[in-house]
C-alpha cells in the first residue's frame, strides 16, 4: 500500500507523485476486505475510464501513480466516466461506502461531483468542495440502516467515527440498490475556472463504526451546533449583546460611497431621463436599470430577508385540527408566512410526533417562557417526516436576546433598521427577492416586492414538477387569483419609487433542454387531458384547429391516428412516445409557447394594471427546468427576465442564449457555503471555509458584472438555514451573510465591501453616451405587444 505526497510544478503545469510509503492515508480505506476499483499502479489508465469534455493522464513517481483529471471551463459538464465491462458486485458488506483519495493542485476550490449508478440504472449524486492545494480522503455512503431515514435535514452531520470527509447530498436521496454498481462519474458542473483533481485508491469498503447518538442534542439554546466549537460561536446572552453593541457602534459611523445617488445609482456616470421610478435602458451596448433620478443602477442585493424560513420543526404536533385550517382566500403560501400566532388552546393537545427531531435540541423554551413567543405552526411542508407541526425560530429568539424588548416587537424594528444599515455599509445597492414587507417603506434602500399566485385553479404537469404542478393560465380562476395577488402587493408597495420591481412565483417547472418528454412535458400532459376539464387543453385544440382546419390534416402531419377532433378533445397520451416527427415537434414547441405566453401575459397585465410604474421581474427561471420556449415567452411580457443559477459563476457554455434574447436579465439566487462553522450542509456550491466563500462570491459577481445583459445579482440568502433544517423542506445550509445568532460573517462582509467600492466602474467603465434605447416601464405595454407579434 502507499501514502503519497504531491507537489505542483507550475512552470511545466505537471503534478508529480514524489514519494510514497506503504499505507493509505486514512484508516477508512485500509480494510483488507476492500473491493479495489482502481489504484493506478499498473502504469497505465484502465480502459474502463473515458473522458467527457475533460483530459486525463497518469501522474507518476518512481513507485506510485494516480489519475489526474483536467476539467474544462468551456462545457456544461466536464469529467471522467468509470464504467466496468460488467457491474461491480458489492455483496460482502451490509453497510458500505465508496471511498477515494483526492488532491487539488489547482489554485481555486474544486466542486467535485460524484455520480454512482446503481443496479436499476438510477443515479445518486454527492459533492464536496476541495480547497486549493488540499489532500483528503472522501467517502460516498451507499448502503446503511440509517441512510434512508428521513430526518427532515437535507443532509445530516457525519455519523462515522472517521476523519475522512463525507460527501454532501446533491439533490434528494432516492432509495436505490447499490449491490451492483454500473458506473461512477467524477466531474464538475459549469465551472468558470480550468481546474484539476488527482484521484487515487478508488474502492468500496465496509462503513466504519457509527455514532448512534450523532443527532442527539446537536443544537444548543442559540440554535448553534452544541457538539462543536468554531469561530462566531457564542456562549452566553451577555456575549451576544456585546457583539451586537460593538456592531451597532461601527454602523453608526458608516457612510455610503460618495459616487452613489440617493437611490444607490451611479452619480458619477451618465445621467439619463429621470422618470421618478426604476426602469431599464441600454447604454453603450450594456443593459442597465435606471434609478428614479436617471442614474445607471446595478442591483447587487441579498434575498430572503425575512423570518418565514428561519423556523424548524420541533417534533411536536397538536391533535386539535383547528390549527391546520387554511383560509381559501390566502395569497401567501405556507413557507412565506410568519410564525406568530396564539396557540394557547391547541397546546393542550400537544404530543411528540417525531422523537428523533425532538431529541435534536438541547433546549426549547417552556410554553410560559418569554421566548415561547418564537414558536409557531406550519400547516404543511414540501418534504420531510413532519407533514405539519410546531416550529421554533432560534434566529428570531436571538434577536430578542440581542436587542431586548422595550415595546412589543421592538427587537424586530431594531432588526429591520440594523439590516438596512448593514446592507448600505456592505455596499449593496438593493435587497433581493423575498424581503419582508416591513422594509417596503424604509426609503433608504431599493427593494423588490414579491408574491405568489396560489388558489384553487386548474393545473398541468411538466412531468418534473419539483416544487409542484404548473398553473393553468387559461383558467379564469388563475386570472382572478393573479389579480388578487397583485392588488395585495400594490397595497403593500403604495407606488413607492424605492420599489424596483415585482417578482411573481419562483422556480417553476417549464421543461428543459433534451428529450421531448423533458422539454414538452407540459404539452404532452395537457394533450392527455379532457378538453372540457382543462382550459389549457381547450386552448391547444383551438390552436390546432385553426392551423390544420381538419383532423385528417393534423393526423397526416403528426402521423398519428386522430380520426376526429373529438378524439383529440377526449385526450391522447403520447407520454411514452419517443419517435416524434418534425411536424409534431414543431407543433409542441408552438403549444408550449402558447402556454408560457399566456402565463406571462396574465401576470404582466395583472401587475401593470395596479402597479404601472414598477418593473415585472419574471418568475426566476432555473437551470434545471426552463425550456427555450419559456425564455421567448418571458421576453414578450416581462420587463426583466430573472434566473436562479447555483454555479461558480456565469460560465460561457450556458449563457450564450442571452445574446439572442437581448433582454435585461438578473440573477435571482446564487450562493456558496461551507461546513467550517457547524452547519452540516454547505449548500449547493461548496467553499473550503468562510474566507473562500468571500472569494467565490467575488468571482461569481464579476462574471455577472462583466455580462452586458445582466442588470444585477442577488445572493441567497441573508440568514443561515436552521441546523435542523427549515420547516418547508429541510434546507440546513451555511448560506447566510449572517449566522443564526445574527452575527455577520466578516470574511463575506470584507469581500462585499471590496468589490462594491468599484462596482460601477467595473460595470460601466467610462460610459458616456447615455443612449436610452428602452422606454420606461409605464410606457412599455405597447412595445411588448409589438415585440410579441414578432414572435
Amino acid at each position: 500500500m502507499k501514502k503519497c505526497r504531491y507537489i505542483f510544478a507550475g512552470a511545466v503545469s505537471a503534478l508529480l507523485l514524489t514519494s510514497h510509503v506503504h499505507s493509505l492515508t486514512n484508516p477508512l480505506l485500509q480494510s483488507k476486505e476492500a473491493i479495489v476499483l482502481a489504484d493506478f499502479e499498473g502504469g497505465k489508465i484502465p480502459s474502463q475510464f473515458s473522458t467527457d469534455n475533460a483530459g486525463m493522464s497518469l501522474v507518476t513517481s518512481k513507485k506510485s501513480s494516480a489519475l489526474e483529471i483536467s476539467f474544462s471551463n468551456q462545457h456544461a459538464s466536464s469529467g471522467v466516466l468509470f464504467k466496468p465491462q460488467s457491474p461491480w458486485t458489492i455483496d460482502k458488506f451490509d453497510e458500505f461506502v465508496l471511498g477515494f483519495e483526492a488532491y487539488n493542485p489547482s489554485d481555486t476550490t474544486v466542486n467535485l461531483i460524484v455520480n454512482v449508478t446503481g443496479r436499476n440504472g438510477a443515479t445518486q449524486r454527492r459533492s464536496v468542495g476541495i480547497g486549493a492545494g488540499k489532500t483528503g480522503t472522501y467517502y460516498f455512503e451507499l448502503a446503511g440502516k440509517d441512510l434512508y431515514t428521513d430526518t427532515g435535514l437535507r443532509d445530516v452531520p457525519p455519523s462515522f467515527k472517521s476523519a475522512a470527509h463525507k460527501m454532501i447530498l446533491r439533490g434528494g436521496l432516492a432509495k436505490e440498490d447499490y449491490t451492483k454498481v454500473q458506473a461512477l462519474k467524477f466531474y464538475v458542473d459549469s465551472a468558470i475556472h480550468s481546474t484539476k483533481i488527482v484521484i487515487d485508491n478508488v474502492r468500496f469498503v465496509q462503513s466504519p463504526e457509527t455514532d448512534v447518538n450523532s443527532l442527539v442534542n446537536i443544537v444548543d439554546k442559540f440554535g448553534q451546533r452544541a457538539d462543536r466549537e468554531y469561530s462566531l460561536k457564542v456562549h452566553s446572552e451577555e456575549e451576544l449583546r456585546a457583539v451586537a453593541n460593538a456592531e451597532l457602534a461601527q454602523l453608526s459611523v458608516s457612510t455610503v460611497p460618495a459616487e452613489r445617488s440617493k437611490f444607490g445609482g451611479w452619480k458619477d456616470g451618465p445621467k439619463l431621463e429621470a422618470t421618478g421610478y426604476f426602469r431599464t435602458a441600454k447604454v453603450d451596448g450594456k443593459w442597465s436599470l435606471v434609478d428614479p433620478e436617471g442614474y445607471l443602477f446595478f442591483s447587487s442585493g441579498i434575498a430572503n430577508i425575512r423570518m418565514s424560513n428561519t423556523s424548524t420543526f420541533t417534533g411536536v404536533d397538536f391533535k386539535d385540527d383547528s390549527v391546520r385550517y387554511v383560509d381559501p382566500n390566502d395569497v401567501t403560501p405556507e413557507d412565506s408566512q410568519g410564525i406568530s400566532g396564539d396557540y394557547t388552546e391547541v397546546r393542550k393537545t400537544q404530543y411528540i410526533a417525531n422523537k428523533q427531531r425532538h431529541d435534536m435540541f438541547e433546549w426549547l423554551p417552556e410554553y410560559d417562557d418569554p421566548l415561547a413567543k418564537h414558536y409557531g405552526y406550519r400547516r404543511s411542508a414540501h418534504k420531510g417526516p413532519m407533514p405539519h407541526g410546531e416550529v421554533f425560530s432560534f434566529y428570531q429568539a436571538n434577536l430578542e436576546r440581542r436587542y431586548g424588548e422595550n415595546a412589543r416587537g421592538s427587537y424586530l424594528t431594531q432588526w429591520r433598521d440594523t439590516t438596512v444599515d448593514r446592507m448600505l455599509d456592505w455596499g449593496f445597492t438593493s435587497t433581493g427577492n423575498w424581503v419582508d414587507p416591513v422594509f417596503y417603506q424604509n426609503k433608504r434602500l431599493p427593494y423588490f416586492a414579491n408574491g405568489w399566485i396560489i388558489g384553487d385553479f386548474k393545473k398541468v404537469s411538466s412531468g418534473f414538477d419539483y416544487w409542484g404542478a404548473m398553473p393553468d393560465p387559461f383558467d379564469p380562476e388563475f386570472v382572478k387569483r393573479a389579480n388578487i395577488t397583485t392588488q395585495v402587493i400594490a397595497k403593500e408597495v403604495l407606488n413607492n419609487p424605492w420599489c424596483v420591481g415585482v417578482f411573481i412565483d419562483n422556480e417553476m417547472s417549464w421543461g428543459g433542454e433534451g428529450e421531448p418528454i423533458r422539454r414538452y412535458g407540459i404539452v404532452l400532459d395537457a394533450l392527455s387531458r379532457v378538453a372540457s376539464d382543462s382550459p389549457t387543453k381547450a386552448a391547444f385544440v383551438s390552436h390546432l384547429q385553426s392551423k390544420y382546419q381538419t383532423a385528417a390534416k393534423l393526423s397526416q402531419a403528426w402521423q398519428r391516428d386522430l380520426p376526429s377532433w373529438q378524439t383529440l378533445e377526449q385526450g391522447v397520451n403520447y407520454k411514452e412516445v419517443t419517435d416524434f416527427n418534425q411536424a409534431m415537434l414543431n407543433d409542441m414547441s408552438e403549444l408550449l409557447d402558447l402556454y408560457a405566453s399566456e402565463y406571462f401575459k396574465v401576470v404582466s397585465e395583472a401587475i401593470h394594471t395596479v402597479m404601472p410604474n414598477h418593473l415585472y421581474m419574471g418568475a426566476r427561471f432555473t437551470s434545471w427546468g426552463t425550456s427555450p420556449e419559456a425564455h421567448v415567452a418571458a421576453k414578450k411580457y416581462a420587463d426583466v427576465i430573472s434566473y436562479n443559477y447555483y454555479r461558480e459563476g456565469l460560465d460561457s457554455s450556458e449563457w450564450g442564449f442571452l445574446a439572442d434574447l437581448d433582454m435585461p436579465s438578473i440573477i435571482g439566487e446564487f450562493h456558496m457555503g461551507s461546513t467550517d462553522i457547524g452547519v452540516p450542509h454547505p449548500g449547493i456550491v461548496h467553499a473550503e471555509d468562510q474566507k473562500d466563500r468571500g472569494r467565490m462570491w467575488q468571482d461569481y459577481m464579476k462574471t455577472v458584472i462583466d455580462n452586458p445583459y445582466m442588470v444585477g445579482a442577488h445572493w441567497f440568502q441573508y440568514i443561515d438555514s436552521p441546523i435542523t433544517g427549515r420547516a418547508h423542506d429541510g434546507e440546513n445550509y451555511n448560506v447566510g451573510f449572517v449566522s443564526t445568532t445574527d452575527i455577520p460573517y466578516q470574511e463575506l462582509v470584507d469581500a462585499s465591501k471590496e468589490l462594491h467600492q468599484t462596482l460601477y466602474q467595473q460595470r460601466f467603465g467610462s460610459a458616456k453616451s447615455g443612449i436610452d434605447t428602452e422606454p420606461k416601464a409605464a410606457e412599455k405595454s405597447g412595445f411588448l405587444q409589438w415585440l410579441s407579434d414578432l414572435f
